[in-house]
């Protein structure tokens, strides 16, 4: 599962990194400023090291990365539904949310996997109203 992780994260690291010079996940998911530029290369950055910190052989460090991919992927589904985006997706982050539960409870229990998971989404959820500007709200019968 941490290997499945890695892949994802390795190559996400290479997209927000290079986002500034791209635009490739602004235009991909319809973001016009709802984060601020710098947020890409460092969700980036940090996926990277992530990625690398995932194969350790210290059980702190690898449920530090847990965590981390729980409470950057919760976010990223709050992100697309503040986007207005389909609902289904909320999918694609989500398996890696359950991927991160998986982890967790393997190499310590489920109730601290679920307990975990619920703290990381009440860091996602404060994350996202501090950075994100929620788009414009356009109504169809105004338009």
């Amino acid at each position: 599962v941490r290997v499945c992780e890695s892949v994802g994260f390795g190559i996400h690291s290479v997209l927000g990194i290079t986002e500034p010079c791209t635009g490739v996940l602004r235009g991909a998911f319809r973001d016009r400023g709802s984060l601020p530029l710098w947020f890409w290369p460092v969700a980036g950055f940090l996926l990277a090291v992530v990625a690398l910190a995932n194969f350790s052989g210290n059980n702190e460090v690898v449920l530090g990365a847990q965590a981390y991919i729980a409470t950057f992927h919760i976010g990223a589904m709050l992100y697309h539904w503040r986007l207005n985006h389909h609902p289904a997706v909320a999918l694609a982050p989500s398996v890696y949310v359950l991927f991160a539960v998986i982890v967790t409870a393997l190499r310590v229990n489920i109730w601290t996997a679920l307990l975990g998971t619920v703290a990381c989404a009440a860091v996602a959820e404060l994350l996202c109203r501090m950075l994100m500007t929620p788009p414009e709200c356009r109504h169809a019968l105004l338009d």
